[in-house]
């Protein structure tokens, strides 16, 4: 049987984007958790999957809204990553935000953002796999932020 741990230090092996989900409740209080599970599906329809831990208590307002984002975290927003990736606190008090056009939100500054429906969900073993479809994209021209051996990094392009 494969140890938990170095399944986590393989996965640790492949460079990603730093992704921060986020939804809203039907209330509208906003949640969010960091991920780099994430990965584009389709492009007609255009869909996007991300893996959600069940424990996560973003989970639940993803499939009660049936809508979310994924905001792609740019180069010296570590900070916001270290947040989102944490529990309990409101992760939103001190990150800039704001709602986009579909509900969702969206961080300021972020290298890229999009907003989804709901289009379909799949068990996967402890996390749920939920497929958006795309509602409206954003992006910028910071670099992004990246995320390899448990240490963030930045593009460097080759010169």
């Amino acid at each position: 049987m494969l140890d938990g741990a170095a399944l986590r230090q393989f996965a640790s092996c492949f460079a990603t984007g730093v992704a921060v989900i986020t939804t809203c409740d039907k209330a509208g209080k906003p949640y969010g958790l960091t991920m780099n599970a994430i990965s584009s599906v389709s492009l007609d329809p255009p869909l996007f999957l991300i893996c959600v831990d069940k424990k996560s208590n973003t989970l639940a307002p993803i499939l009660e809204s049936k809508a979310f984002a994924i905001n792609i975290l740019a180069k010296g927003q570590e900070v916001i990553s270290n947040t989102f990736a944490g529990k309990g606190e409101d992760k939103f008090a001190k990150v800039p935000y704001h709602l986009g056009s579909h509900g969702m939100p969206l961080i300021d500054g972020a290298h890229g953002a999009a907003e989804f429906s709901l289009f379909a969900e799949y068990p996967g073993g402890d996390h749920v796999i939920v497929v958006g479809e795309v509602r409206s994209v954003a992006t910028d021209a910071v670099d992004p932020l990246l995320y390899s051996r448990g240490k963030y990094g930045a593009f460097a392009p080759a010169g």
